[in-house]
């Protein structure tokens, strides 16, 4: 494993439901965000009546999942800025362990390309859980989909900063602090 980290490269993680996106879009505007991979993935899938989703070709949707996730990886470290992930390749591993797939590709992605030493991690809650078209796990699934993640992104290096379960704002502060932040308006 390297322990070459991309200091400007901020991985948001967590189980699905557990507010990630929300987060990303009220940053936005102060910060560059790449959004979540496997929603990209599922689209394109579906709009060219493709195999590889979930339901009916897992093992692709997890490989085009990490070309994906690798390709966001490649776009934001060129760009040169601070970039906001909603989740990074060690999320590809969870994803392969689920669909029964190879995880071995997945996990020589985590070993090459690195994000910042610290990762904020959102733990399930109930509260603000919902389901849709992509997002189909159970909110019981969510909570050993999150250990999975905290284990491969542990054993991959990285620390992880909790993110509070409190309303909206108060969640876009302290992950703003975390990657130091300054709102509009109050940068001068």
């Amino acid at each position: 494993m390297s322990d070459v980290f991309a200091p400007n490269l901020i991985v948001l993680t967590g189980a699905p439901g557990t507010g990630k996106s929300a987060i990303l879009n009220h940053l936005r505007d102060e910060l560059r965000c790449m959004d979540e991979p496997a929603r990209q993935v599922l689209a394109e899938q579906r709009a060219s009546g493709g195999r590889g989703t979930w339901d009916q070709d897992s093992s692709m949707f997890v490989s085009l999942l990490l070309r994906r996730s690798i390709e966001n990886y490649g776009a934001a470290k060129r760009s040169g800025r601070k970039v906001l992930f909603d989740r990074g390749i060690p999320d590809c591993v969870v994803y392969a362990t689920l669909a029964d797939a190879d995880p071995e590709p997945s996990l020589k992605a985590v070993d090459v390309f690195r994000y910042g030493p610290q990762v904020l991690f959102v733990e399930p809650w109930s509260d603000i859980y919902t389901t849709d078209n992509e997002r189909i796990m159970s909110f019981e699934d969510t909570a050993s989909f999150s250990e999975a993640l905290k284990d491969v992104y542990t054993r991959s290096g990285y620390s992880l900063v909790e993110v509070p379960q409190t309303p909206i704002d108060e969640r876009v502060a302290f992950v703003r602090k975390v990657v130091s932040v300054v709102p509009p308006g109050l940068d001068a």
